[in-house]
């Protein structure tokens, strides 16, 4: 089978749908398949893989200075020469679209991957949101042939609307749109079930959707050393990691600050990851006088980030109601370590054998759940193993076979339609 994965940021950046797409790629040739992977080329990096075909691109300045491709006229009638047997776009934007033109003219499936909350991020990126979902708005019924989705308000209250009841009006409105592209695919794949609930509830989903949890290769992280960690572990000292990007919406500020309510000295605060948000972490810290008892390790290749889970003793993560189904709780339990966070909304992956939902969202409350976990090595063990028993149900090539029987069913079904 042919199949292409079509992601608007891949490799050289490191995130949860770019692991993700990585993963499932890899799974998927394993198994005697052709996967091909089209994304934005990225100025200075260069792939090892033939089978990723990089489109010309420019940066985006709207979000972070990200290569975002360049889609004009004849795009999609270049990839003609491929002849895929499917599509699967990681995104709804940029090379969503492209996904959705090049199985329109190849009159192969689309399956599109619905990975993000994206308009949870209005707080910390409102030019970014609103601008996009302007432009997604006026562009999509263009670009699918769909009736316009316009805002369900009138001019007069919008000019009166609250920050708060704006903010809630954008946000269905990303919804809308989001389940829309959605609806004109052949089917759509949701991480978790959560994220499935809001795009009915919310934007209108009426395509089929399948709840397919986020796959990992267990084996990377059963195998990786501690003593290939790029920092140093000295005796007695207890390590919560966590890897994620330094931004806002990921709140590792709220790490920072329960670590001024631990108690042990010993335990320190490995944070996994670059991003925008550094600097106002290093003034925070600097603030708190953590300078010794929080490390910033910077971007991380997979395989030190693998030593890294190794080393740790815990996994914390302090999104709350923006992540879906992050792909850093399976390489956490992959590495055999026990989960804390604060989200209720996420589940997949979350058993209360191998993780613990904090009381609430502040540092405080972080800072409650380490002092008693890390001071009781029994349970640590068995929320460890635990862990491991978790990782096992979302192994790659457990979850690429899954995926494989949705592929052909829809390919099955397209065959069948035509003849």
């Amino acid at each position: 089978m042919k199949i292409a994965f079509f992601i608007d940021d891949y490799l050289p950046s490191v995130h949860g749908v770019a692991t993700s797409t990585l993963v499932y790629k890899q799974a998927l040739e394993s198994l005697g398949h052709e996967v091909f992977v089209i994304a934005p080329k990225v100025k200075g990096y260069e792939d090892n893989d033939d089978h990723v075909i990089r489109l010309s691109s420019m940066k985006n300045y709207i979000f972070e200075k990200r290569y975002t491709a360049s889609l004009y006229p004849g795009l999609a009638k270049k990839l003609d020469k491929y002849e895929f047997d499917i599509v699967h776009s990681q995104t709804q934007f940029q090379l969503g679209v492209l996904a959705h033109l090049v199985a329109r003219r190849q009159n192969i499936p689309h399956v599109t991957t619905i990975h993000t909350l994206y308009t949870e991020l209005i707080n910390d990126y409102p030019m970014m949101i609103i601008t996009g979902i302007t432009a997604i708005t006026v562009a999509m019924p263009i670009v699918l042939g769909i009736k316009p989705i316009l805002p369900e308000i009138s001019a007069e209250k919008l000019r009166n609307l609250s920050k708060d009841s704006l903010k809630e009006m954008i946000s269905r409105q990303g919804w809308r749109l989001t389940a829309a592209f959605a609806n004109k695919c052949d089917a759509c794949i949701s991480p978790s079930k959560h994220l499935e609930r809001i795009l009915i509830e919310e934007g209108g989903l009426n395509a089929p959707c399948y709840n397919f949890p986020n796959s990992i290769d267990t084996k990377k992280y059963r195998s990786a050393r501690a003593e290939d960690s790029p920092i140093e572990k000295k005796p007695g000292e207890k390590f919560i990691i966590c890897v994620a990007r330094l931004s806002p919406e990921k709140r590792q500020i709220t790490l920072v600050d329960s670590m001024a309510h631990v108690s042990d000295k010993n335990i320190k605060l490995i944070l996994a990851g670059g991003g925008p948000f550094e600097k106002e972490l290093r003034v925070r810290i600097s603030e708190l006088g953590l300078e010794d008892r929080v490390i910033l390790t910077g971007m991380q290749s997979s395989d030190k980030v693998a030593s890294l889970l190794k080393q740790a003793d815990v996994f914390a993560l302090a999104s709350y109601h923006f992540d879906n189904q992050p792909m850093t709780f399976l390489e956490a339990s992959a590495a055999g370590l026990p989960i804390v966070y604060c989200d209720e909304q996420m589940t997949e992956g979350l058993r209360k054998s191998n993780s613990i939902l904090t009381d609430g969202i502040e540092g405080k409350d972080f800072a409650k759940v380490f002092n008693d976990l890390l001071s009781n090595k029994e349970r640590l063990a068995k929320m460890s193993r635990a862990a491991l028993r978790v990782a096992k149900s979302f192994d790659s090539l457990t979850m690429a076979k899954k995926l494989l029987e949705l592929y052909s069913s829809l390919i099955e079904t397209r065959k069948n339609l035509e003849s």
